[in-house]
C-alpha cells in the first residue's frame, strides 16, 4: 500500500579488450552463460504491460586489498544502507551534484536517519529502503520492496567506513529496460566517490570541512582505490505465484581465523518473538548437529574451535507452536592457508593457477565413507577440471572458472555433477583472498552458477 504524501519503509528482507579473438570468446561466454540458465534459471513469464513488479534487491561488499591494496582497516564496514524506490521527479545525490545535509552525514557519518526522513515524506516516492549489513568490508543484506511504472527507479548509498566522506551506492537506477519491461536480474558494481564536502586522504573521521563544498566525485582508480568494485548489488525479479514461507530472511556464513566461522540472520529470523534460535551445522564427517544457541535478536554467533580448511553448512531452527522450523542452509569453508594454488591430488588450479578448486565429499548411504575429490586437469582447457569420488576411472564433477569480466566484470563459477552424494565445492581467489562454497545436498543431482563469485 502507497502511504499518502511519503513513501513507505521496507526492511525486507578489467575487461579484457586486447584479445585479438575477443569476438570469439565473447560467442563462447554468451552461449555458456545461455545454456546453464537454460538449466538452473528460467526467465520468469511477464506481459510488456506489467504494471508492478517484485524485487529482492542483495548487497554484497568486496572490500579487500584487491579494492585498496594498502591495506584494509581493521574496523572496515559499510554503514547501514539506506535508499528510495521513486519516480523520474526527484534525485537524492548525483554524481556532479552537491551532496545535501542529508547525504553528508551518511558519507561522513554513516547516519541515515535524516536521509530516510527526508525520504519518508518525499511525495515521489513510494517505498524507503533500509538495511544493515553486518559489519565487515565483505558482508552482504538482502531487502525485499516492490516498483510500479510510476516509481522504477532505485536510489541508495552506503557509507565506506571509516573515511572522511566516502561512500558507494546508485542514483535513479531504472529497473525498466529498453523496451519498458522489467528486467529480469541485474547487477551492479559499485565503486567509491566521495561527497565532496570533508578533507582527508585516508581511511579516518574527523577531518576538516571542505571549503567551500565540493561536488559528489568519483574516485575509481584514485589514491587508496583500484579499479576493483568496493560492492555489488543485484536485483532478483521475484516470482508473484512464489509462496512465501512463514519465516523469511537472509542467512550467511563467513570464515573468521583459520577455525572460526560467524553465522548471520536477517529477516523475520531475527524478530524478537523466535526467541532462542539453535544454529546446526553439518561437514563431510557429521550430519546436522546443535554447534550453539543464540538469542535471534542478535543476529550473528561466532562458533569457534572448526577444523581448519573444512567446509561446513549451517542452519536455524526455531523451535515454534506449529513445531520445528529451519532456515535455508549457508555454507562457508574454515581457513588456515593462504598462499599460492596448490597443485595435486586433491586440488585443481584453474584461470592460470588463480584459482584453487577443492571438494570435499561423504556418502550419505555409508557412515564413515567420505573423502576429497581427485583432481583431473584437463589438458586442453584452463578453466575447467574434474572430479572423482570413489574410482579414478568414474567420474563425478565438473567444475568451470569462467573470465566473464567481458560480460558483467566478474569471474563465473559453474558445476555440474553426475551424482548425488553430499559434497561441497569450495573455489579460493588467491589473489582477492576470497573464498565461495557451494554444497550440494545428500540425494540430490543438480548443478549450479554464480554469475558473481568473484
Amino acid at each position: 500500500m502507497r502511504r499518502s504524501g511519503g513513501g513507505r519503509r521496507s526492511d525486507r528482507g578489467v575487461p579484457r579488450t586486447d584479445l585479438p579473438v575477443w569476438s570469439f570468446r565473447l560467442k563462447l561466454l554468451l552461449a555458456a552463460a545461455a545454456v546453464w540458465s537454460c538449466w538452473v534459471a528460467p526467465i520468469l513469464a511477464q506481459s510488456p504491460g506489467d504494471e508492478s513488479a517484485s524485487y529482492r534487491l542483495t548487497f554484497r561488499g568486496t572490500w579487500t586489498r584487491s579494492a585498496t591494496p594498502g591495506g584494509v582497516p581493521g574496523s572496515a564496514h559499510f554503514s547501514p544502507l539506506i535508499g528510495a524506490v521513486h519516480n523520474h521527479q526527484v534525485s537524492f545525490w548525483e554524481p556532479g551534484g552537491r551532496a545535501s545535509r542529508q547525504m553528508e552525514r551518511v558519507a561522513e557519518l554513516g547516519i541515515q536517519r535524516d536521509l530516510r526522513a527526508l525520504m519518508d515524506r518525499n511525495p515521489h516516492v513510494l517505498e524507503v529502503l533500509e538495511k544493515e549489513p553486518q559489519r565487515s568490508g565483505t558482508a552482504s543484506a538482502s531487502i525485499e520492496f516492490e516498483a510500479d511504472r510510476d516509481h522504477s527507479f532505485v536510489t541508495l548509498v552506503t557509507m565506506i567506513a571509516p573515511s572522511p566522506d566516502w561512500f558507494v551506492g546508485v542514483s535513479a537506477r531504472s529497473l525498466l529496460d529498453d523496451s519498458g519491461r522489467w528486467v529480469d536480474d541485474l547487477e551492479v558494481d559499485l565503486f567509491p566517490y566521495d561527497a565532496g564536502t570533508e578533507e582527508g586522504a585516508e581511511f579516518s573521521l574527523d577531518n576538516p570541512a571542505t571549503v567551500p563544498q565540493g561536488t559528489i566525485a568519483s574516485i575509481r582508480g584514485m589514491g587508496k582505490f583500484t579499479d576493483a568494485p568496493m560492492a555489488r548489488l543485484t536485483f532478483e525479479r521475484l516470482d508473484p505465484n512464489e509462496p512465501e514461507p512463514r519465516f523469511t530472511g537472509d542467512i550467511a556464513a563467513e570464515p573468521v581465523g583459520d577455525s572460526g566461522v560467524i553465522v548471520f540472520w536477517r529477516g523475520s529470523w531475527a524478530g524478537a518473538e523466535m526467541g532462542l534460535l539453535s544454529v546446526e551445522a553439518r561437514s563431510q564427517t557429521a550430519g546436522w548437529a546443535r554447534v550453539t544457541t543464540a538469542d535471534a535478536t542478535a543476529e550473528r554467533v561466532r562458533i569457534d574451535g572448526l577444523r581448519s580448511e573444512t567446509p561446513y553448512t549451517f542452519r536455524l531452527r526455531a523451535d515454534g507452536r506449529q513445531g520445528l522450523e529451519y532456515s535455508e542452509g549457508a555454507s562457508a569453508t574454515t581457513g588456515g592457508y593462504s598462499g599460492p594454488c596448490r597443485a595435486g591430488d586433491s586440488f585443481l588450479c584453474l584461470g592460470q593457477r588463480r584459482f584453487e578448486v577443492q571438494v570435499h565429499w561423504t556418502d550419505p548411504d555409508v557412515a564413515g565413507n567420505f573423502g576429497s575429490g581427485g583432481a583431473i586437469p584437463v589438458a586442453t582447457s584452463d578453466e575447467s577440471g574434474l572430479f572423482w569420488f570413489f574410482d579414478p576411472a568414474n567420474l563425478e564433477l565438473v567444475v568451470k572458472v569462467l573470465d566473464g569480466r567481458v560480460l558483467n566484470g566478474h569471474y563465473w563459477v559453474f558445476y555440474g555433477a553426475l551424482s548425488d552424494v553430499e559434497y561441497w565445492v569450495t573455489v579460493r581467489d588467491t589473489v582477492g583472498g576470497l573464498n565461495r562454497t557451494y554444497h550440494n545436498p545428500p540425494k540430490q543431482v543438480s548443478g549450479k552458477r554464480d554469475l558473481e563469485a568473484f
